[in-house]
């Protein structure tokens, strides 16, 4: 999603908005969920193969968002997808996630498994014994864009079935994708949290540090179409201008992805001279991004 991705994952990373947005969804208002269901979990996952000559690849993985979610004794995993364009791999590119995710427990429950020296015979091969689980994941698109989607909502839409047998095509795997568009959303009303406008407006001024915008904000506010994604759009298109004079000035473009990462380090309580270490790039660009 590019540089929305800070954004909207500040705003919609809140444990309350997570809570509201699950039983908005699928409680059709409900009360299921409570935000102290939410857990903070890392939303990277990384999945290693070898080839034929016993070289190791790492593909690494990352969804936008991914919290634990507790329903009683029970748990899952919420995975957050923000688009603000239609991609047309879209069913793929969550599929691949997913993938990815219960491949990073059954890594963990592999080592684990290892440690304790606990199974045998083809518990042992599998890595995986008769009474493991793996943690259910659930994810969401949420699509910001100005366009309809028209892009595929399941894996099968990506394929041409039409001269195969209908036997066959039965039992072909599909994999649907569970798509919220934003500014298209039938059941606002039933939100009971701050997710609504002036929050955002309040976070996305101070994220882009754009005197203009917090005057737009008293402006808008006199209207009645006053909303989250309006202001997003406004603020996104101010920062697309000022990146590209940056890039002019400088010869380059901000990285967004190490935005991110430096982002996500920085929370989990990393140092600056730690986050530079580990991302491989210069102290000076750590603070100049923090300091921004």
């Amino acid at each position: 999603m590019g540089k929305k991705d800070v954004v909207s994952k500040i705003y919609l990373g809140a444990a309350d908005r997570i809570a509201d947005l699950l039983n908005n969804e699928l409680f059709e208002g409900g009360s299921a969920v409570a935000e102290s269901d939410i857990m903070e979990l890392d939303s990277t996952a990384a999945s290693t193969l070898k080839d034929e000559d016993n070289i190791v690849n790492v593909r690494v993985v990352a969804k936008d968002l991914v919290r634990k979610v507790r329903f009683g004794m029970q748990v899952m995993l919420l995975a957050i997808e923000e688009q603000s364009d239609i991609h047309y791999a879209m069913p793929l590119k969550v599929l691949n996630g997913d993938a990815a995710l219960y491949d990073k427990q059954w890594s963990g429950i592999r080592r684990e498994h290892k440690r304790k020296k606990d199974l045998s015979g083809a518990e042992y091969i599998s890595g995986f014994g008769r009474e493991d689980h793996l943690v259910p994941v659930l994810s969401v698109v949420l699509y910001f864009g100005e366009q309809e989607w028209d892009g595929p909502l399941c894996l099968k839409e990506m394929m041409d079935l039409r001269t195969l047998p209908e036997e066959v095509r039965e039992k072909i795997a599909d994999y649907p994708v569970h798509l919220i568009d934003v500014r298209r959303y039938p059941h606002a009303e039933r939100f009971r949290t701050d997710l609504k406008p002036e929050d955002a407006y309040d976070m996305i001024a101070s994220m882009s540090k754009t005197g203009e915008l917090k005057e737009l904000k008293k402006d808008v506010e006199q209207t009645e179409d006053y909303d989250m994604c309006k202001a997003i759009d406004m603020m996104m298109q101010e920062r697309e201008e000022r990146g590209i004079k940056l890039g002019e000035e400088r010869g380059e473009a901000r990285g967004i992805e190490t935005d991110r990462n430096i982002f996500r380090l920085y929370k989990k309580g990393y140092k600056q001279n730690e986050i530079a270490e580990t991302l491989k790039i210069s102290l000076e660009r750590v603070k100049e991004f923090l300091e921004e």
